[in-house]
């Protein structure tokens, strides 16, 4: 104990020593924080999602370490390809299904980054049954106003995380960044199924519509056409590119033509799809695991 008038003395190299302590527990500090951030990454899964149980299938069937879980009375499963994480889940059709699922998924999984794979009809008349769209943009095509003049499209308010505010966003755009790593991959080496000896090809850009409705009439799709320029339409996808767009979440979206919306000569847009619903369903799927074992590499 010091008495008073006492100086406390301290030795020099005590002194010396001290920034080389603070140095070492700085270090130490930041690599447990290094670590801590590296397992917050890996806890995050790749959300992949599909709308019909077939599709689920193909990707299912490459996942390993394979656990269930259940959310809003669909199956869930979480396992591994490629050795990530990931997350497998049905969102049943239609826009509201879709949004509704995406939300919880997100909520419930905390994904980096949201996948979703399925099939389409094709608007755009260069696309052939099988091809692939991996659109750019997704929008909206029932969303607008019925007056005197018939139907006219609108955009959705809704809150937009570039200006941390509401705004109405002509189109929800997917993650530059996957689509460029999409656009890299050798498509000559994916092995997707031909059709009538035609190997599909995989078209990245453009735009994608989605609305309520299945499209089996070419009045229809020359109406999409002409108002959106669309490349293919379904019933999800952006329902889906809105919900992660809100949620800050990058997204990517691949559909597989099962059919020309409207259908092409003597059949029907129904009938295409009940021939060509699976081929085209496994080529979509061909291309999320091809995406997912390139992730990172």
């Amino acid at each position: 104990m010091l008495k008073r008038g006492h100086i406390l003395m301290i030795n020099p190299r005590s002194r010396l020593r001290l920034p080389i302590v603070a140095a070492a527990l700085f270090t130490v500090a930041l690599l447990s924080c290094q670590r801590q951030m590296a397992r917050q990454s890996e806890s995050h899964p790749y959300l992949v999602l599909f709308a019909f149980n077939e599709e689920g299938k193909q990707i299912s069937s490459h996942m390993e370490n394979i656990r269930t879980d259940e959310q809003l009375g669909r199956g869930v499963l979480l396992g591994e390809v490629g050795g990530k994480q990931i997350v497998l889940a049905e969102t049943g059709v239609g826009m509201t299904n879709a949004a509704m699922t995406t939300q919880r998924m997100i909520d419930t999984y905390h994904p980096r980054t949201v996948i979703f794979t399925g099939i389409a009809g094709a608007i755009d008349s260069s696309m052939r049954i099988g091809d692939i769209a991996v659109p750019k943009f997704w929008k909206e095509h029932d969303y607008g106003y019925y007056g005197a003049n018939g139907f006219q499209p609108n955009s959705p308010t809704a809150y937009s995380t570039s200006v941390d505010s509401l705004s109405k966003d002509y189109a929800f755009g997917a993650d530059s960044t996957l689509l460029a790593i999409v656009s890299g991959l050798s498509h000559d080496s994916l092995g997707l199924i031909a059709i009538d000896d035609r190997k599909p090809e995989v078209r990245v850009g453009g735009l994608g519509v989605s609305g309520n409705s299945f499209i089996d009439s070419k009045e229809k799709r020359e109406w999409l056409s002409s108002k959106f320029n669309a490349e293919v339409t379904d019933m999800e996808s952006a329902a889906v590119a809105q919900v992660c767009s809100v949620n800050d979440l990058p997204f990517i979206v691949f559909r597989s033509a099962s059919d020309l919306a409207g259908g092409s000569g003597s059949e029907s847009a129904r009938s295409q799809l009940d021939q060509f619903f699976k081929v085209a369903a496994v080529n979509s799927s061909t291309l999320v695991i091809a995406l997912l074992r390139k992730l990172n590499e």
